[in-house]
């Protein structure tokens, strides 16, 4: 008999969730009945949403299908970064967030900095050219996980 693999529904707090192995014959789908894009088992998921496991016999002639959810709670985003070099808060680390954008902005809502997906902690207080930003608040767009927050962050050296 063909058995499509079975997982517990998923509340990922600060982590992201990583598509664990399949049995032989198992495929992970975006869709139901094999539709949508296909994924590799150690892909992450960055957002909310249903994973289908789709089983097949080599023949094609036996399937079995089963899902399960994998849903984010909101990670708390750091309120300062201190870029001296001493190894503590010299990032703004957005790493278990999941980022597909983010933008930062200084008090007068010019952007000062911005990312792409795959933001982790890239940002240390400098500009987009890569000059350090002076001490100060300034505010950030992120996009992660399908949701968009806002926020203020501070810079203090």
């Amino acid at each position: 008999p063909v058995v499509a693999d079975v997982f517990p529904d998923v509340l990922e707090d600060c982590n992201l969730h990583v598509l664990a192995p399949l049995s032989k014959g198992n495929t992970y789908y975006e869709k139901t009945g094999k539709g949508g894009e296909s994924y590799l088992p150690g892909t992450v998921i960055f957002r909310d949403q249903i994973i289908y496991v789709y089983a097949e016999s080599e023949d094609g002639l036996c399937t079995d299908e089963s899902s399960y959810s994998v849903k984010y709670n909101e990670c708390p985003i750091q309120k300062g970064i201190s870029p001296n070099g001493d190894g503590l808060n010299d990032f703004f680390d957005l790493s278990s967030h999941g980022v597909d954008d983010l933008k930062i902005f200084n008090r007068y809502g010019s952007e000062v900095y911005s990312y792409g997906f795959g933001y982790t902690n890239q940002w240390a207080g400098q500009d987009k050219s890569g000059n350090k930003l002076p001490d100060g608040t300034y505010y950030y767009v992120v996009i992660s996980k399908g949701k968009t927050r806002t926020g203020w962050v501070q810079i203090n050296k």
